[in-house]
């Protein structure tokens, strides 16, 4: 893994940004105060980037490439689209991570510490946390959905064999 800090002047990383759903309406001097607390980490095919059972405090945004989401050694699914959000269920509730993520190809990440956003001072703090969690609400409503329908899914298979 290479990690180098955000730097709010690189034009190409900001636009793609802008394309990131958790950002596309913030004005970029917002998506850089929330960025200060931000690296950007490049992962290579084969290497991890959260581990299961494991804690931190860091949320992810992809930016490119593809990431395998692992559970109990079984891929159960795959992180491809440019503002795939991951990382962020640990920041959450404090639990250890479920799902060992790892780069099926090689990956650009934008990692954020929430340490570091404690440190943004008191503005820059608020005003980053409203955003991930504005973030964070989205993707577990997007989750819940999905479990809803594959619980609904499964209900309807077990009755059929009744």
């Amino acid at each position: 893994m290479r990690e180098v800090p955000f730097d709010p002047t690189n034009d190409d990383i900001l636009e793609r940004l802008r394309n990131v759903p958790a950002f596309d309406a913030l004005p970029d001097n917002h998506i850089r105060e929330a960025m200060r607390a931000a690296s950007i980490r490049r992962y290579e095919t084969g290497e991890v980037l959260i581990r299961e059972g494991e804690f931190d405090n860091r949320v992810f945004f992809l930016i490119f490439g593809k990431l395998d989401i692992v559970v109990q050694d079984a891929v159960v699914g795959t992180l491809q689209r440019l503002g795939d959000v991951f990382g962020e269920m640990g920041i959450i509730d404090g639990s250890p991570r479920s799902a060992t993520i790892s780069a099926a190809k090689t990956s650009l990440v934008v990692s954020l510490d929430d340490t570091a956003i404690g440190a943004l001072g008191d503005s820059g703090k608020i005003f980053t946390q409203a955003v991930m969690y504005r973030v964070f609400a989205e993707v577990l409503a997007v989750r819940l959905r999905s479990a809803n329908e594959q619980i609904a899914d499964l209900r309807q298979a077990l009755k059929e064999k009744e």
